[in-house]
């Protein structure tokens, strides 16, 4: 066998190497460069403090502070009594205490006594001679310290007195704290003087080793405390709470973090309204975890600025409506915007509404109509600046809501009209509302603001208004006509689907399940962590979970006092001259699909498709069916029993509605309305 030299062996393995393995794929050390150095991007810390940041987290802490300091304060000043009896028990102890203490020391009896008692045990003079002139050296000296200083102690007032001047108050404050030092010396060691202020240990500060042990005790993947990176700033104050960003490792996702909330609060032996993990802002494996200093219900609320006596709104720009876990605003533009909230009953759905109504009335462009089928009457006050008010749940209250709805569809035909005029001037160059256009007088494109309170009572017995919002919610964004649908029942029934998915607003606020959940902040929000099922009817009522703004996440809506309403309506009621907008505009009666199907039917004719029943129900009444589809009318009819049947036309079957479906359906309606 040939021996291959080493030069060619290791020649020949690079070439293999290079064709199987590919070359060389990072790229070589070098030294840093000046260059690089400059352009060194890392992440500085902010020069102010996130907790002093913004007056409202300035204000948020000023808050948290003084209610902490006040409640101790009182805490203590109902038990000075007791106070004084231990100081006045404790007081003479330490002081007898604090001289025993000086005396051995300047005795020196105790640096080195059980060595002197070592050498006397051994019976060993000259040792124990020679400790104890060690000792009476130290204590010659030591006693000249102590007699300096009770000189010292007796001159010191009298030269105070005469140089300063110190007044007597003065003296009794140093008498006072030499009694409260010599109780504090004298008191027992497992006997404080002052009680404590909590029944447990109050949460005072967020820190790393809390935060690593409880993400690892999630068992989302993260086995080591150590595997957390927490980049600049780390754990730091935010508002009334604690932030802490750090990274999960690898390839885990914040979102499994976030579901399993409840976990992380029991780690962390802490209330789940107390804290509240957000996806961090630089990647998907990031999180914020902010925890308040107490739970969320027991905060307070930062003051709204809509409050403010000169307060005024335009549904062109953003207003505050709610507030986050961190009692930051929470802001959104009605305009193009329609808003679905949902929740069970007494989590707070109408005050959620009322903080969006309240942004619309004090904007005094704006048209108000209001249709609340609780029957309790909940926006009473409201009633006289709203064109159309109508609270109940009887036929009549029905009969209006729906009128509302038609109403809209049909201003959305005329205000289509109206703003292809507007385009063609060049008031309108996107095809849309402008604030010009919305205030400038007899433009007929003022703002119009809808809210249907327990819509679902609506659709449940009026299922062609259902049909009738779905169009005009999606015809209305751009004319400026804004809905507002509060339920607390969102199903298939009483909330169409069609009508969710045309809302990209939405607020849930408490729910009972994740299907509940998801039917309104639409699927997979309870799997990416924004769920309501953990807010508790009545204790938690105005909060919930927002998408559709800026930042999805936690959304408590405002909760001014009874006074404060008041006011709000009493300054949009002068902001609008006193007078109703929109007031006297021809009200559109709803219409009845089945019955106008029925009617547009040719003699003699088993039936028709379609498309074609859209057409000429649109033809027939265009006030009511303007840009009706055949869907739309396909769905509608199902909810009377009219099924989707083969319709002969020509030599085709096409899908239609036949005459003896809709027969049948008028029959069944009429022997139930016996």
């Amino acid at each position: 066998m040939t021996a291959i030299p080493f030069d060619e062996f290791d020649e020949e393995r690079h070439v293999i190497e290079a064709d199987q393995v590919g070359g060389p794929v990072d790229p070589p050390d070098r030294p840093a460069t000046f260059a690089d150095v400059v352009a060194h991007t890392e992440a500085r810390r902010p020069i102010v403090p996130a907790a002093l940041r913004s007056a409202d987290a300035r204000a948020a802490l000023l808050r948290w502070v003084a209610a902490y300091g006040g409640h101790t304060a009182l805490y203590h000043l109902t038990r000075s009594p007791k106070y004084l009896a231990k100081t006045a028990i404790y007081a003479p102890r330490g002081a007898y205490r604090a001289g025993q203490g000086v005396v051995w020391w300047a005795v020196g009896g105790r640096e080195n006594y059980h060595l002197r008692q070592q050498a006397a045990n051994r019976n060993d003079p000259e040792t124990w001679q020679s400790l104890n002139r060690t000792r009476s050296r130290e204590s010659a000296a030591r006693w000249w310290i102590v007699g300096s200083g009770s000189a010292a102690t007796v001159a010191l007032p009298v030269g105070a007195e005469v140089l300063v001047g110190v007044p007597p108050a003065g003296w009794w404050a140093a008498v006072v704290g030499l009694v409260i030092v010599s109780a504090r010396y004298g008191r027992p060691a497992d006997k404080p003087i002052l009680d404590r202020t909590s029944t447990r240990p109050k949460f005072t500060k967020l820190t790393a080793e809390q935060v690593r042990r409880a993400v690892v005790d999630l068992g989302i993947g993260v086995k080591e405390p150590g595997q957390l990176r927490f980049p600049p700033p780390g754990i730091h104050r935010d508002g009334p709470g604690w932030l802490a960003r750090f990274d999960l490792p690898g390839a885990i996702v914040a979102t499994k973090l976030l579901e399993k909330r409840d976990g992380l609060a029991a780690s962390l032996r802490l209330p789940v309204d107390q804290v509240w993990p957000e996806v961090g802002p630089d990647h998907p494996g990031q999180v914020d975890l902010w925890v308040g200093y107490q739970p969320s219900s027991k905060m307070g609320q930062p003051r709204w600025s809509l409050a403010d006596p000169a307060a005024r709104t335009s549904i062109f720009e953003p207003n505050a409506f709610a507030t986050d876990a961190r009692q930051r605003p929470i802001s959104t533009v009605l305009f193009e915007r329609n808003f679905l909230i949902g929740g069970q009953p007494g989590s707070g759905k109408s005050y959620a509404a009322r903080t969006l109504l309240t942004i619309a009335m004090l904007d005094p462009t704006v048209e108000l109509k209001v249709a609340e089928f609780k029957g309790v009457g909940d926006f009473l006050d409201v009633a006289s600046l709203c064109s159309t008010y109508v609270v109940g749940v009887d036929d009549e209250a029905f009969e209006t809501g729906s009128s509302i709805i038609a109403w809209a569809l049909a201003e959305c035909e005329r205000r289509g009209k109206r703003i292809l005029e507007a385009k063609k001037r060049g008031d309108a160059p996107h095809g849309k509302v402008t604030p010009e256009l919305a205030a400038k007088p007899g433009s007929g494109l003022h703002p119009v603001f809808i809210l249907l309170d327990e819509v679902h009572e609506l659709f449940a017995a009026e299922p062609e208004a259902a049909a009738a919002c779905e169009r005009a919610i999606k015809r209305g964004r751009a004319l400026g006509i804004i809905f507002c649908l509060a339920t607390q029942i969102p199903d298939k029934d009483s909330l169409p689907p069609n009508i969710t998915r045309c809302i990209t607003t939405r607020w849930c606020l408490s729910v009972l399940g994740q299907v509940e959940n998801d039917m309104i902040l639409g699927t997979g929000a309870y799997k990416r962590g924004f769920t309501g099922t953990v807010y508790r009817p009545g204790v938690d009522a105005g909060w919930g979970v927002m998408v559709g703004v800026d930042k999805p996440g936690s959304a408590r809506s405002f909760f001014p006092r009874p006074e404060v309403t008041a006011a709000i309506v009493r300054r949009a009621a002068q902001l609008r001259g006193q007078a109703v907008v929109g007031e006297g505009v021809e009200r559109v009666q709803a219409r009845d699909m089945l019955a106008d199907a029925r009617a547009v039917l040719h003699p003699g004719e088993a039936g028709v498709p379609w498309a074609v029943l859209a057409d000429r129900l649109a033809e027939r009444w265009p006030e009511m069916y303007a840009g009706i589809t055949a869907d739309m009318v396909r769905e509608s009819l199902a909810r009377y029993g009219v099924d989707s049947q083969d319709v002969k036309v020509g030599r085709k079957n096409i899908k239609g509605a036949r005459r003896s479906a809709l027969d049948a359906a008028q029959q069944r309606r009429e022997i139930e309305a016996e």
